[in-house]
């Protein structure tokens, strides 16, 4: 499968542009849930050695970009939706110790950035631009998980959660989905961090990740 979008690699082995040159035709839908990754392929392709590509591969792999399964080589992740109903249901476990601990440490600075974020899905929503508005929401939650100063619960939901804002964007700009909920949804979010009672900040966020909201109809 040739990728139109990528080109080689002309300075020596370095996994580190492999993988932004990866991760970018993933995020951008270029590479589509489920498809192959050769080692061999993609180094012919980017004209380096099996080697960067094969590390690249395990730094997309920790972030939950794409699966690896021994004989059977990698793929880009594709998730089913009894799969991200379970993923839905520990996440909201994380989050919610997440969103508790970091509304102990709001600052005004935190908040501000919240907010730029919303404006950014914002825009990204009026351009219909479903892989800019899964960015921005992601970078939400990664500043509240941040701000719960748990650096273990951090990596926990960032490991988590990267695979399926991908993959959600990805099945929502195949379906044209609409997604005009989400700011309003995100400032509700903002609304209990800074209220800080532990029993509202649960109900927006069950509210927040039920299934219905967070799964997009076009997944089997």
């Amino acid at each position: 499968m040739a990728l139109t979008a990528l080109k080689p690699i002309r300075i020596s082995s370095k996994s580190s542009e492999v993988f932004q040159l990866l991760r970018e035709a993933i995020l951008s839908g270029e590479l589509k849930p489920g498809d192959p990754l050769r080692e061999a392929h993609l180094a012919k392709q980017f004209h380096v050695s099996q080697v960067p590509v094969r590390e690249a591969l395990l730094q997309l792999e920790h972030l939950g970009l794409v699966v690896r399964v021994p004989d059977r080589g990698t793929t880009v992740t594709k998730l089913t939706r009894s799969e991200m109903v379970d993923l839905l249901a520990v996440r909201a476990h994380l989050e919610k110790m997440a969103f508790t601990e970091a509304a102990k440490h709001l600052s005004e600075e935190t908040i501000k950035r919240l907010r730029k974020c919303i404006e950014a899905m914002e825009t990204a929503i009026r351009k219909k631009n479903h892989y800019a508005a899964a960015d921005a929401d992601l970078n939400f939650h990664r500043i509240i998980w941040a701000a719960s100063r748990n650096q273990m619960l951090e990596r926990l939901l960032e490991h988590l959660c990267v695979s399926v804002y991908a993959f959600v964007s990805l099945k929502r700009h195949v379906a044209n989905e609409t997604i005009q909920g989400v700011v309003a949804a995100h400032s509700k979010l903002i609304d209990v961090l800074l209220e800080g009672k532990s029993k509202h900040i649960e109900a927006a966020l069950e509210e927040h990740l039920r299934p219905e909201a967070s799964i997009p109809a076009n997944v089997d």
